[in-house]
């Protein structure tokens, strides 16, 4: 849908993740370097999604040439109630139960998600299936970061889209930090689950688009 915008689309997988191996990453820098080293050259913009948004972040602060702008996917939030060795945790749950019930896992999916279809709900179990188990074993201080810290010290511009509901990633206080330091134009927040571009996505290409054209406009 970005390309029929007239848009050049690059995709990556992060270490550990589309059948890759985390091999020896052991940091969330590490995983930015990853990025670069597989995708070199210069971008309008980077968007990444849940764990890609806070490798995005860390990747122009280590690059900043790298892209113009960073839009972040609902980005996962630490902190409070919820410490990276949780969000470790999560993901080996549910990569376990797409190996041990793939049809329950798919099924948990669509009744969790109205508006996806079993192709969106097939890409997403291929994805935990690929998803390397060894990053459930990744200790609470291997895989870290501090958000709103990543965003006030931004090099480049950035965008939050981001789910508005319990389903979220972002929630408090880094949620209120993000609002309260990003400008209003560059927030969106939309009635969806944390993967808002399957839950929305119409809504989430316009984001990226009207992003990517400020970024060219400004630039």
């Amino acid at each position: 849908m970005l390309s029929a915008r007239g848009w050049e689309v690059s995709t990556v997988n992060l270490a550990g993740h589309g059948g890759r191996s985390i091999g020896s990453v052991r940091s969330v820098a590490g995983l930015a370097s990853d990025v670069v080293g597989r995708r070199p050259g210069s971008w309008t913009m980077v968007v990444g999604h849940s764990l890609g948004a806070v490798v995005a972040l860390e990747l122009v602060a280590l690059f900043p040439s790298y892209a113009r702008g960073v839009l972040l996917e609902d980005p996962p939030a630490l902190g409070g109630v919820r410490a990276s060795g949780d969000i470790a945790d999560d993901i080996g749950r549910e990569v376990l139960r797409a190996h041990v019930d793939p049809h329950g896992a798919m099924d948990a999916m669509l009744a969790g998600h109205p508006t996806w279809n079993r192709r969106d709900a097939r890409s997403m179990l291929e994805g935990r299936l690929q998803t390397d188990p060894q990053i459930a074993t990744l200790s609470p201080g291997d895989i870290s970061w501090d958000l709103p810290a990543l965003v006030a010290s931004s090099p480049v511009p950035v965008a939050l889209l981001a789910a508005a509901g319990p389903e979220s990633a972002l929630f408090d206080p880094d949620r209120a930090a993000l609002l309260r330091s990003l400008p209003p134009a560059r927030v969106t927040e939309l009635a969806a689950t944390h993967h808002v571009h399957l839950d929305q996505p119409e809504r989430w290409v316009e984001a990226v688009d009207t992003f990517g054209t400020s970024l060219i406009r400004h630039s």
